[in-house]
């Protein structure tokens, strides 16, 4: 049944006009304003991540410098405590008309020795307070820069929200009806199988009149840093196939190659996917909490697709795994630039 269903959907579209084609074409393409709004976004997130990371470095420098000061203050007090004991052992020598001058003698040898040492201890101190002072100068900047740049960030997804929306209500129904690939996934017991079965229906092969095929290329999804890569071992000893991301919450999500989707919507126990088509190989995004993308769209590199969540247990975490003929491949060998693994 489903083929028939299928088949009845390409002998529909193999009549479609070739101006139609085209006009759907371009409404299924995201206009480059977004695609720039989406790269003010992210380098916004970095700015944002980057803040965040010196306000944390400075925090680190405190509790580091607190213990030191204190210490240094104790030092000093003792040291005064003894310098006042000698000075009234002295004042006591004066009242009881001491006639031996060792005693004096004594006090002021120790009071020279110690002098040297309590003006080394205050002067460290002195430095200290100077430091702490500069961070704590350094990190209101950092803060009032984060607030800014928070602010410009809220208004910039506020204003990324508004043009998808738009362009969600003026988008025509799409080549590829939603239903028929949801129902291939709901037969479909993991990503190889959904995999082997929209190769199998020709999901991709219907849309060949749509030129998007292009030399592999793949950038990062996301603003941060690999967390694990193809090739690694997951918790209970299994081999990796994919690259996980760590991100910020709410981060945007932008296309990591340029492409055909050919499924969006939920998974599995993988959440929220898209599976876009690029020639032979196809790119699995999933991890994110909100979509904005539909099965039909062609994608460009830096596209909005969807966002992170604002709430997780383990971390925001978006994962890209990239197959051809469903052999799975290591994304890396494709990325447009590296990163070592733990780096942002």
């Amino acid at each position: 049944m489903r083929k028939i269903i299928f088949g009845i959907f390409i002998l529909a579209y193999g009549v479609t006009s070739l101006d139609c084609q085209a006009k759907l074409k371009k409404n299924l393409q995201q206009p480059q304003e977004i695609r720039s709004l989406c790269k003010k976004a992210q380098d916004l997130e970095r700015d944002i991540s980057r803040a965040l990371g010196e306000i944390e470095t400075i925090n680190q420098k405190e509790k580091i410098f607190a213990p030191i000061i204190r210490n240094k203050f104790e030092i000093l007090a003792r040291c005064y405590t003894i310098l006042v004991d000698i000075q009234r052992f002295s004042d006591l020598l004066v009242l009881t008309q001491k006639d031996d001058k060792n005693d004096f003698v004594r006090c002021s040898i120790i009071v020279k020795n110690f002098y040297p040492y309590f003006k080394g201890i205050s002067s460290q101190l002195g430095k200290n307070k100077v430091e702490v002072s500069l961070l704590r100068k350094n990190k209101q900047q950092y803060l009032a820069e984060l607030a800014e740049k928070k602010a410009v960030y809220e208004t910039l997804c506020a204003e990324i929200n508004s043009k998808t929306a738009e362009l969600a209500m003026a988008r025509q129904e799409n080549i590829i009806q939603d239903d028929i690939v949801y129902h291939i996934a709901s037969k479909s017991e993991s990503i190889e199988e959904l995999d082997a079965e929209l190769e199998a229906e020709n999901t991709i092969g219907v849309l060949r009149n749509i030129k998007i095929s292009t030399e592999l290329a793949l950038v990062y999804p996301v603003v941060g840093k690999i967390i694990a890569e193809f090739g690694d071992k997951s918790p209970n000893n299994e081999m990796i196939y994919h690259i996980s991301f760590s991100t910020s919450p709410a981060a945007v999500v932008t296309s990591p190659v340029k492409g055909l989707v050919v499924f969006t919507g939920k998974f599995l126990n993988y959440g929220n996917m898209i599976i876009i088509s690029n020639g032979e190989y196809r790119i699995f995004l999933y991890g994110m909490d909100l979509l904005f993308t539909s099965t039909g769209d062609i994608v460009e590199i830096g596209d909005y697709v969807g966002r992170m969540g604002t709430i997780s247990r383990d971390g925001f975490v978006i994962k890209m795994e990239l197959k051809k003929s469903g052999e799975p491949l290591d994304p890396r060998h494709w990325l447009l630039e590296t990163l070592e693994k733990g780096k942002s």
